[in-house]
């Protein structure tokens, strides 16, 4: 759910952002109630719920403070979202240099890490506050401080373990190598998070055995997730469109009947596009996709041109940008197929398509040239 827009990057909450809220104000009600035993359930839930508020807007600055800084060194952020564990800033690549990934990474745990320090400081200013509200700061800023101390745990994909990356690549001069020893160490964390948390079940509580095992499991997952990624975004800046290129001679005619292009075209060649042509011109790209939206009974009864998606509603590259601007193309469309149009920078004519299933395809082959060398 898209909540606000700040400094051109979307913040969306996931439906299980509510989970925070609800958990840290379970622990922050119980904190309350062992410092004033005689609290009234109005002041648990008060307590609860505002802590639980902080929290969220305190991830979320985390998170902007991440992205704001990614913007500045030349980086693309599309959106931040946030939900179960935490928050996440989807920024479309891997930072240039060591000194900005370093500078993006501990932004954010410093960021926590002060507004903790800013909330104990106001819950011990002599001012005349309701007590719930000075055991709310203190609460919140003992877990901003938390938050920001468990960030800077060097596990990869961690705030630590992206900083622990820096450091080695700045020292290897290899994203790559830097990546996979922080991966290690990332992978290995998570599944101490989980072995403890099975000892948890078994002798301090269920809730937080779980919730370790869970968090471990994530962090286990997430880690393996961004090592493919890096890998496969050096590939892709190491290559350029043209090396990728999808060139067809097989065009569908625009007056050809749905069931006749699907016999013909679809089922034979097992391609999920083709190119559509009219007057020997390519006039749009048909997707499977578009054909499963006509009932297979009126499929005889419309010619394929009718249902293609106009070249112009494609994003645009031209053969000598890299792959990585098709990856950030095809990451940018929210609607399928996802396929970029791939034009002759001098001349802007059509040279061909790269399709999403095409990248896909590309990237196997290089990572097993890459494991066979």
């Amino acid at each position: 759910m898209k909540i606000a827009k700040i400094k051109g990057i979307e913040i969306k909450l996931h439906f299980s952002t509510l989970l925070i809220i609800a958990l840290v104000g379970f622990y922050a009600a119980g904190f309350y109630a062992s410092l004033v035993p005689k609290a009234s359930i109005i002041e648990l839930i008060t307590v609860g719920l505002i802590n639980g508020i902080i929290m969220l807007a305190s991830i979320l600055i985390h998170e902007l403070s991440h992205s704001i800084i990614a913007q500045r060194n030349g980086l693309d952020v599309k959106e931040i979202e946030l939900y179960l564990f935490g928050g996440v800033s989807k920024i479309e690549e891997e930072p240039r240099t060591p000194k900005s990934e370093f500078l993006i990474a501990v932004v954010g745990p410093l960021s926590s890490i002060l507004i903790g320090v800013s909330l104990i400081v106001a819950s011990y200013l002599p001012m005349s506050i309701p007590i719930f509200l000075l055991v709310t700061f203190l609460y919140a800023g003992i877990s901003n401080i938390g938050l920001g101390i468990f960030n800077l745990i060097p596990a990869f994909p961690t705030d630590g373990g992206r900083v622990l990356r820096a450091f080695l690549w700045n020292r290897r001069k290899n994203i790559v190598s830097a990546t996979k020893t922080a991966v290690k160490i990332g992978v290995g964390f998570g599944y101490g998070l989980m072995i403890y948390g099975f000892f948890q079940m078994f002798t301090f509580g269920l809730i937080n055995g779980i919730w370790l095992i869970l968090m471990g499991s994530f962090l286990s997952s997430t880690a393996r997730k961004s090592y493919l990624q890096t890998v496969n975004q050096v590939a892709l800046s190491n290559i350029n469109v043209k090396e990728m290129l999808y060139i067809s001679n097989l065009r569908i005619p625009f007056e050809m009947l749905i069931s006749d292009a699907v016999r013909e075209y679809f089922i034979p060649y097992k391609k999920s596009y083709f190119p559509v042509t009219q007057g020997g011109e390519i006039k749009g790209i048909v997707h499977i996709a578009d054909i499963k939206k006509i009932p297979q009974h009126q499929r005889s009864s419309y010619i394929i041109g009718y249902i293609m998606r106009k070249i112009s509603e494609f994003p645009l590259v031209n053969e000598e940008q890299s792959g990585k601007e098709v990856l950030k193309k095809l990451s940018r469309s929210d609607d399928n197929p996802h396929i970029v149009i791939v034009k002759e920078k001098a001349s802007n004519n059509l040279l061909g398509f790269i399709g999403e299933e095409d990248l896909i395809s590309y990237l196997k082959f290089w990572n097993l040239s890459v494991e066979s060398s």
